[in-house]
């Protein structure tokens, strides 16, 4: 089925065909003539199958036919993340480029300001992340009185972030009569119950399987976790990547291996939570422009990013939920297109392994890259890291109240090997007690009891 075969207005056919829309994407298929009734609906389906398209036409469609005024606040899409919400908002502001219809994102992270006075300016459809839709409606005024239409994108992982109640919560501000729909990347019991609750009647679409998406080359590169950055460098110097988008759990992580591929002379970024956002879009513009050669990201980049034509994403380390990876290699292979996921795997990341394996329903490829095979000897710099640690671990824990840099020069030194100060020869009655302490045993030459 063909877009030019939807009950669209002539001018968002126009903005479809502008991006580039013409097949209908099996998401969409099965979404839209549904929502256009009016239904509510509990749609899952994988990242990068065009649910956004799915929705934005959608709701689009519905604005246009109301007799409202223009800059009404109508729609409301929730979304749990500032990145997913910005790409939204921007996704909508494509497919409504020919209408008057207006789009605002609004989110954590940046001055509010901003976005308080486009809201008293007028907007149709606005992008929220749930914190920063609460300030707004606490301590600016903001209404959803007139908002019928309620999108909850990425349920799932609103949930996940403890969102539910906000999601509950906005359900009864929004106008008494009202749609909604949920999309959801996976249909876990918890978003299934969500749904149950949530929707009127709703219409359930699940378009997603267990697997990953066969547009997805997965493969698993076994060797040393000491080793894993290492050859990170040695592949894209080796094979001359230029786009790579590699996911580590922390914010710590995802540091020390921006310093390390900055030594290796690899142009690169961290995104991560603690990242102001004015930081993470200007490290996600530079990554999409061919500017960086890496973009070094933690879970909070697994959902949301759409850049176009991803060819590879890495898991230098793996999630600590299995679903968190489907959502990281989604990041490539998107829109019908090809891409190649390869993650590092140590033998501590067995067991993490094994539960990927068991979801998506099938045993990853494993590549060992010559060099770097379990057991193989590790290269000099290594081996003398490990020596220098032996060595520090070896060493005599200082005794109580001991100084480093003592007389003798010896750390760690215990107070029974410790030389001994010796009592003064002449005594009097005056300082008999202070002789006394003099003869108790010091732990070295420079230690100075208290007085």
């Amino acid at each position: 089925m063909n877009f030019d075969a939807l009950p669209l207005d002539p001018l968002l056919a126009q903005a479809a065909k502008a991006c580039g829309y013409e097949t209908l994407t099996q998401v969409q298929a099965k979404v839209i003539p549904t929502a256009l009734a009016g239904r509510d609906l509990m749609a899952c389906a994988q990242t990068g199958t065009g649910k956004t398209a799915a929705f934005s036409f959608v709701l689009l469609q519905r604005l246009l036919n109301q007799p409202r005024a223009i800059g009404q606040l109508s729609a409301l899409i929730l979304t749990p993340t500032r990145e997913l919400a910005i790409q939204v908002a921007d996704s909508i502001s494509r497919y409504s480029q020919f209408t008057e219809l207006t789009t605002l994102a609004v989110y954590g992270g940046a001055n509010i300001n901003p976005q308080r006075k486009a809201l008293a300016r007028g907007v149709d459809i606005l992008v929220a992340t749930p914190g920063r839709l609460f300030d707004l409606l606490g301590q600016h005024d903001l209404s959803l009185e007139t908002v019928d239409q309620l999108i909850v994108d990425e349920a799932d992982r609103m949930l996940d972030m403890g969102f539910v109640r906000d999601i509950e919560r906005t359900k009864r501000l929004l106008c008494v009569s009202h749609s909604t729909m949920l999309f959801s990347a996976t249909f876990t019991p918890e978003v299934k119950a969500l749904a149950t609750k949530m929707l009127d009647n709703p219409e359930w679409i699940n378009v997603t399987s267990a697997s990953s998406g066969p547009q997805i080359e997965q493969k698993i590169y076994p060797l040393d976790a000491r080793r894993k950055a290492e050859l990170l460098a040695e592949l894209i110097g080796r094979n001359n990547w230029q786009q790579v988008l590699v996911f580590v759990n922390t914010k710590e992580s995802a540091e020390r291996l921006h310093r390390e591929l900055k030594l290796d002379g690899i142009k690169n970024a961290v995104f991560h939570g603690d990242k102001t956002q004015g930081a993470r879009n200007r490290a996600l513009e530079q990554f999409k422009a061919g500017e960086l050669r890496v973009l070094v990201a933690t879970d909070v980049a697994a959902r949301g990013l759409d850049i176009t034509a991803l060819p590879l994403v890495i898991n230098l380390e793996l999630p600590d939920e299995p679903q968190d990876y489907v959502h990281r290699i989604g990041r490539t292979g998107r829109a019908g297109l090809s891409g190649v996921s390869i993650s590092f795997v140590a033998k501590q990341d067995e067991t993490a392994l094994g539960a990927i394996e068991a979801l998506i329903g099938k045993t990853l490829p494993r590549e060992v890259q010559p060099g770097y095979e379990m057991g193989a000897p590790l290269p000099a710099r290594y081996r003398e890291l490990d020596t220098r640690v032996t060595s520090k671990a070896a060493q005599p824990k200082r005794g109580k109240g001991q100084k480093f840099g003592s007389q003798d020069g010896r750390r760690g030194q215990s107070r029974a090997k410790a030389p001994q100060r010796k009592a003064p020869q002449r005594k009097t009655s005056s300082d008999k007690a202070s002789n006394d302490k003099a003869r108790r045993p010091s732990s070295d030459k420079g230690f100075r009891g208290k007085r």
